[in-house]
């Protein structure tokens, strides 16, 4: 029975495309996400392959020292508009995008958007 359920996933994700759904969404959306790097300090770093992504919270784009409250500010912020991200790393200053393999370029673009007012709020110390 459970390889009937494993055959049948594998199938959906091959005839929906859903691999290079997310090569394409996953692109788009670190892409976005590498532009928000060049406007905030307080983006340290955003790495990334395919649909799994990091971004290091810096006080400082210079010294690069972690900000772990900051990730906590943007998780929160994220969350209250409806953006759920994790958050992990050695210092607690990273946030971790995952979204699912369904993810589309309009829910990608909302998320960009979302983390874009986020981070500027926690570089003004609005947050």
């Amino acid at each position: 029975m459970a390889s009937t359920h494993a055959l049948a996933n594998l199938d959906y994700i091959e005839e929906n495309e859903l691999q290079h759904n997310a090569q394409r969404v996953g692109k788009f959306l670190f892409d976005g996400l590498k532009e928000l790097e060049d406007r905030y300090d307080v983006v340290g770093e955003v790495r990334g392959k395919g649909l799994m992504i990091g971004i290091e919270m810096v006080k400082d784009g210079e010294t690069k020292e972690p900000h772990p409250d900051g990730a906590v500010q943007v998780l929160e912020a994220c969350k209250e508009q409806g953006l759920l991200i994790g958050k992990g790393g050695l210092y607690g200053n990273a946030l971790r995008l995952a979204p699912p393999l369904i993810v589309t370029e309009e829910d990608a673009a909302r998320a960009i958007e979302t983390l874009d007012v986020a981070f500027g709020r926690v570089q003004e110390g609005v947050l």
